[in-house]
């Protein structure tokens, strides 16, 4: 709980002009790399993760079971941001194929626990489409095209500049040719 509050604290900061963050090295020593495999199709309504000129593409229905297979809702918070997610998803439909970032709570003026479940709420998305992508379930779009296959590495370094105990950097891409398609990057105690 505590790293996940901490890394989305992280991705949260990155929004603020800074000079630079451990999270903007790409120089730490590679810990492994995966080819990942993706979908020549998908089916609608799906919902998607932009990041530039890439779209992570998931149908619905293949979300939704994601979720309710992998989501924890053994605490109360937990269990609120995976109903929003699901009921945010089950709202979905035609051929619509919407922008993940839309079915989130707005995190501003949230306080206490609005703030906590909204906060799953991001993280349950990200970790949707990290999972969908590592199942190699996903159909990926780079300039409005479909591409078979992309690179994931996992790189971890140590922060050459700590600020508290959080010193270990985990960094995790996945790439195709010189475009981004998905980035996690978190810190940790060891």
């Amino acid at each position: 709980m505590r790293k996940l509050i901490f890394s989305i604290v992280i991705l949260l900061s990155s929004c603020v002009k800074a000079d630079i963050t451990p999270c903007d090295v790409d120089s730490y020593p590679i810990k492994g790399k995966k080819i990942l495999h993706h979908a020549n199709s998908f089916s609608r309504p799906a919902i998607y993760y932009k990041q530039g000129n890439t779209r992570v593409i998931i149908s619905k229905e293949m979300a939704i079971a994601f979720v309710k297979k992998n989501m924890s809702d053994s605490k109360d918070y937990l269990a609120k941001a995976k109903s929003h997610i699901i009921h945010s998803l089950m709202e979905i439909s035609g051929a619509e194929i919407i922008d993940q970032s839309n079915l989130q709570i707005p995190l501003k003026a949230l306080v206490s626990e609005e703030l906590n479940v909204a906060i799953h709420v991001m993280a349950g998305y990200q970790e949707l489409f990290e999972g969908v992508l590592f199942n190699n379930e996903a159909a990926v779009e780079v300039d409005g095209k479909l591409i078979p296959e992309t690179t994931a590495t996992y790189m971890v370094g140590e922060d050459p500049h700590p600020i508290d105990e959080f010193k270990v950097v985990h960094k995790l891409n996945v790439v195709y040719k010189n475009s981004s398609v998905f980035n996690k990057c978190w810190l940790d105690v060891k």
